[in-house]
């Protein structure tokens, strides 16, 4: 398996906008595309995932989603493609870096083994509890 994880570029805009249709807009994607937000991730040429980010409080890092096609679950490549990342953002003189997830969700497991804690949460009306983490990095 030859992975490779980058910086995503306007080249992956189409690819990206398939899947990102649920959750942002085209035209987001790309803005966040320019602004160095969305890092994928390729398996011998071949799309497997991406991360997404942005910033809380203007200032940190804060991971607003990652996501794989179902087959490349459970082959390590989510917390490669997180810990490439949290290099990214350590390059960038960000000391930490946060994240959440909803508390019916298996992925605070993920988090938490790599590295991250619960700093707290809150519950939107009708909605499950979400729980936020930080990393020091």
């Amino acid at each position: 398996m030859n992975l490779t994880i980058r910086i995503a570029t306007p080249q992956d805009i189409d690819v990206l906008s398939q899947h990102e249709q649920k959750h942002i807009s085209r035209d987001l994607l790309s803005h966040k595309i320019t602004h160095g937000e969305v890092t994928v991730a390729y398996v011998d040429d071949v799309f497997v995932g991406w991360l997404r980010h942005g910033l809380f409080w203007d200032g940190i890092p804060f991971m607003n989603l990652i996501e794989l096609l179902p087959e490349y679950h459970g082959k390590g490549i989510g917390t490669k493609l997180t810990l490439y990342w949290e290099a990214a953002m350590k390059a960038q003189d960000y000391t930490k870096v946060m994240t959440s997830t909803q508390q019916d969700e298996t992925a605070q497991h993920f988090y938490t083994k790599l590295g991250y804690r619960a700093i707290g949460g809150f519950a939107e009306a009708g909605e499950a509890y979400e729980i936020l983490f930080e990393k020091h990095l």
